[in-house]
């Protein structure tokens, strides 16, 4: 976690510096100009500036001041829970360490207790479920490196969470590491049900549920989708990404997949400056890799994949979208064999890796 720990008084400077020698993260201490006290620090003249400059760089921050001028600080920069860097806040005198913004997916919550531990400081945590001592579905989701979707509904499933209504937690056992889901869950205090549980409605009033399928829901649902699918791509030259994407989101559909489980997508080098598949990487917020041909040619013949004479032709390789999504799954297992949509060839393999970055 990279962190930038700001202060504006002198006491506040010698705060900064105990907590920075403490944590053991890749911190970076700004002092207010004049009242620096170690030659390490980076000095500013204008708070405003300072964070404008820096509030999307940092994984968080940390503010030893006044609560109010955070506030009216980070103000113009909130964007959204999903992006928004973890901030806590701490008096200059260490009394208290207050989790401001982003407490789960960013976080602030963790931050905020180990700060307090290092500084013998009162944590001061106020999200609802930390405070009913109950799990919220984005505490799943960021403990299993899992994406919500859809990521509008996380709130009243959390509300439900709090107000104890029947919640369930279900888990699709077809899933590569279902049993590591499975105990890291349990060390949240919350035991998984298998995914039939879903077809007793009456027993229920919301589910959270682990699962890369899309699936026909009846009472209000969360998924948490594990990054499980590897996508392997072919395009005509300057095909641009809505055509990608689209071929994508259709493909997905075809096999009954969320887009959201796409884990990693490649080609083959000769792509590696299209500027359509960069940027649908880009919107996915995924990598993409490439792989040269006689890394193509070899997982070919491994694998037994068919080729085509004119694709050959035109690269020196006869299959590009099978053998590359077999080669970023780590896979032997193709979910969608080489389709052909406008401008765009689709294959998946199943992701043989479990991604917890």
């Amino acid at each position: 976690m990279r962190l930038a720990i700001l202060s504006v008084t002198n006491k506040g400077a010698l705060l900064a510096d105990k907590l920075a020698d403490k944590l053991d993260e890749d911190v970076t201490v700004y002092a207010k100009a004049g009242r620096t006290v170690n030659e390490s620090h980076h000095t500013y003249e204008s708070l405003s500036a300072l964070v404008n400059d820096i509030f999307s760089v940092f994984d968080g921050l940390i503010f030893i001041m006044a609560t109010g001028i955070v506030v009216r600080t980070i103000a113009p920069h909130i964007v959204s829970k999903q992006f928004d860097p973890a901030v806590v806040g701490i008096d200059d005198g260490g009394h208290h360490a207050i989790s401001l913004l982003s407490g789960h997916l960013g976080g602030a919550n963790d931050l905020t207790r180990r700060v307090a531990t290092v500084l013998g400081a009162d944590p001061v945590i106020t999200t609802a479920t930390d405070v009913a001592h109950k799990v919220a579905a984005d505490v799943i989701a960021v403990k299993l490196n899992l994406a919500i979707e859809p990521f509008d509904q996380l709130k009243a499933v959390n509300a439900a969470i709090v107000n104890e209504e029947r919640v369930i937690f279900c888990i699709d056992s077809d899933l590569c590491y279902v049993e590591y889901y499975i105990a890291q869950v349990r060390e949240l205090g919350i035991e998984l049900e298998n995914i039939d549980r879903l077809k007793e409605t009456a027993t229920y009033d919301v589910a959270v549920v682990i699962t890369d399928k899309d699936l026909y829901m009846v009472k209000p649902h969360l998924y948490l989708r594990p990054y499980t699918l590897a996508v392997g791509i072919g395009c005509r030259r300057d095909t641009p990404s809505t055509m990608i994407f689209e071929a994508l989101s259709l493909a997905c559909k075809k096999i009954g997949r969320s887009m959201k489980s796409i884990a990693v997508m490649a080609s083959a080098e000769i792509k590696k400056d299209e500027i359509g598949l960069l940027a649908a990487g880009q919107q996915l917020v995924v990598p993409v890799y490439y792989y040269e041909n006689e890394e193509l040619r070899q997982c070919i013949c491994k694998h037994q994949l068919a080729e085509s004479d004119f694709v050959k032709k035109q690269i020196g390789v006869g299959n590009v979208c099978e053998a590359a999504a077999l080669l970023a799954g780590k896979s032997y297992k193709l979910l969608l064999p080489k389709t052909k949509y406008p401008q765009v060839t689709i294959a998946i393999a199943e992701a043989n890796f479990l991604s917890l970055e």
